[in-house]
């Protein structure tokens, strides 16, 4: 289990609810600077970045398997505090990375088993814009249909609409959470949706995650704290009809995330 003392809590007041519904991640908005303390980028050494993450311990970033494959930990740097992508702000650290522990059954083919932990060199020092995110609270039934039915949020700074080019400043979008039954019912061919992914969006479309937001979290506020409920994975387009955005279930990984935390 991360840890979850003064886990996901965020300076803003308000943190969370939408504000202006602009054609961002797709259908969201502009986070305020470090409304996501826990929400960190996934970058080449070059500074070129592919994927987003999470903080879920002082040592520990939870993204997508599909994020590392193929890496090594030297090609890695972990943005931590990161809002604007092109003005690096107090909060900004370049985090290296010591150990990449990713699901020994990852398919590529199929996304399963799309969970990777990244154990980071040195100790994240916490501030108002590096924090934790909370463990899930809701993990009777094993998997995220806990969930199914609240308001979702997922970021990061990934393409503005299906296609289209990377966010430099955060962005956040809510979307419903649904049962993995609910999932299969949709508009996917029901044996794509494997045990171990969970689905959130919304029936018209128009809300997700896109390319560039993989890895990074999909969250529920529970009270004053965001708590993991799901890692951007895989999607039919972006915000289509019919097509949900696919997770890798934090819930259902749980036991898998608390043992490769070295």
């Amino acid at each position: 289990m991360f840890l979850p003392k003064g886990c996901g809590l965020s300076t803003i007041p308000d943190a969370g609810v939408p504000r202006e519904e602009l054609s961002k991640i797709v259908g969201g908005w502009e986070a305020l600077p470090h409304e996501f303390p826990y929400q960190v980028t996934l970058k080449t050494v070059t500074g070129s970045m592919f994927c987003g993450g999470s903080i879920i311990s002082s040592r520990h970033v939870l993204t997508a398997a599909h994020c590392t494959a193929g890496r090594q930990p030297s090609m890695l740097v972990v943005g931590l505090g990161e809002h604007d992508r092109q003005n690096a702000g107090s909060e900004y650290r370049a985090a290296t990375v010591d150990q990449i522990n990713q699901h020994p059954e990852y398919n590529p083919l199929t996304i399963v088993n799309d969970v990777s932990v990244l154990t980071l060199t040195a100790e994240i020092v916490f501030s108002d814009g590096r924090r934790m995110v909370c463990p899930p609270s809701r993990t009777t039934s094993g998997n995220a249909d806990g969930y199914a039915g609240e308001t979702l949020i997922v970021s990061g700074w990934g393409s503005q609409s299906e296609g289209g080019s990377v966010a430099d400043i955060l962005r956040a979008v809510d979307v419903i959470g649904l049962t993995i039954q609910q999932c299969r019912e949709t508009s996917y061919n029901p044996s794509s949706i494997a045990d171990g992914m969970n689905c959130a969006g919304v029936e018209a479309g128009g809300k997700d995650a896109c390319q560039g937001d993989s890895g990074g979290p999909l969250v529920f506020k529970n009270g004053e704290a965001f708590e993991k409920v799901g890692i951007v994975s895989w999607g039919q387009g972006c915000a289509r009809v019919g097509y949900p955005g696919v997770y890798a279930d934090t819930i259902y990984y749980l036991d898998w995330i608390t043992a490769n935390m070295p």
